[in-house]
């Protein structure tokens, strides 16, 4: 049977996802369960991957024959929308890249910038600025290192949270709000997230219908 392990940096974006899953079972650190024919297994890594050492336990223990790198991301592309499913193709196993890209799954492709915080509007658009690069996040690079070092195939597909020109409200970050604005954000930008994470379930069981092609 196929094993493939999906990864988000925080258990809220894969919620939707988690619950296709059939016969689940599992602790903090991991939900395992059945997507068709296929055996998922599904791992939260934290923002910005600090914890090296539980992403490695969880592989060695699952044995996936791939990993895919999930969640939301920034886009820096001005064409780019929210909901947009995209394939980061510099933290992605080569061998994927050319079988995915056959694929009617993604919206766009190209390579993704890792930062280390949030990135707001000035930072993405002087990101934006340089060629082929289509979003940030703050997780794959350390994802993609540590899957490269244990010879893991892996994919980054993560889906478009906010534009280029928008800024993730400070409620989302952990901040208090400054105004009543601060509020009325918070609600309208989690509202679109409802959205967009029952989206992302329908990419990556997609993703995974393709995935699962790959290890036959």
């Amino acid at each position: 049977m196929p094993k493939i392990l999906v990864t988000f940096a925080l258990r809220q974006e894969g919620v939707p996802f988690e619950r296709r899953l059939t016969q689940r079972t599992g602790t903090g650190e991991m939900i395992v369960g059945r997507l068709d024919s296929c055996e998922v297994g599904i791992t939260w890594l934290g923002m910005c991957l600090r914890d090296h050492k539980k992403f490695n336990g969880i592989v060695t223990k699952f044995q996936p024959g791939i990993v895919i790198n999930s969640g939301f991301a920034g886009a820096v592309r001005t064409l780019l929308e929210p909901g947009d499913f995209l394939l980061g193709e510099n933290f992605s196993s080569p061998g994927l890249l050319s079988r995915l890209r056959t694929e009617q799954i993604f919206d766009a492709s190209g390579v993704f910038e890792c930062v280390e915080k949030v990135a707001e509007p000035p930072t993405k658009m002087r990101i934006g600025a340089r060629a082929n690069i289509v979003a940030v996040d703050l997780e794959s690079a350390a994802f993609a290192a540590i899957c490269t070092k244990r010879s893991v195939p892996f994919v980054t597909a993560r889906m478009v949270s906010d534009r280029y020109d928008e800024s993730i409200p400070r409620i989302f970050l952990g901040q208090g709000p400054a105004r009543t604005k601060d509020i009325f954000d918070a609600v309208w930008f989690g509202s679109r997230m409802i959205q967009l994470r029952h989206r992302l379930a329908d990419r990556l069981k997609a993703l995974i219908d393709a995935g699962s092609k790959c290890l036959d």
